[in-house]
């Protein structure tokens, strides 16, 4: 990664603004998942499971931001990643019902496609 890229994210991580926008976008996208495997739910991701997303993705590699949650930093990234182009919500929900159907947790599922935007910004 980039020493331009690496400044940036980290800036992204910080972002009180984008984790806002990004609490919409991961209830959205979890329930939307959620609803393929069941019937319609609209649900409230919690912030601890959202600090282990981040924790378990390579977004922690970055390091823990300063002056804001791990939750929120994932929230944030997601959202930068939306805002950035980098992520469909249609592509996101297949991906993280693919991994709940797999087995994994919400956890899990969020941090294995944290981890899938990373590697297509650094691309970029």
């Amino acid at each position: 990664m980039g020493r331009m890229l690496k400044e940036e994210l980290e800036k992204v991580l910080r972002s009180k603004e984008l984790a806002r926008l990004g609490d919409s976008l991961v209830n959205f996208l979890v329930s939307a998942a959620l609803t393929l495997i069941g019937r319609p739910t609209g649900v409230k991701v919690p912030g601890e499971t959202l600090a282990r997303a981040f924790l378990s993705s390579r977004l922690s590699k970055l390091g823990k931001p300063r002056g804001i949650a791990p939750g929120e930093a994932m929230e944030a990234f997601l959202a930068y990643a939306w805002l950035k182009g980098s992520l469909s919500c249609e592509e996101s929900v297949e991906m993280l019902y693919t991994g709940l159907r797999e087995g994994y947790d919400v956890a899990q599922a969020l941090a294995k496609l944290a981890d899938y935007l990373l590697e297509k910004i650094e691309a970029d």
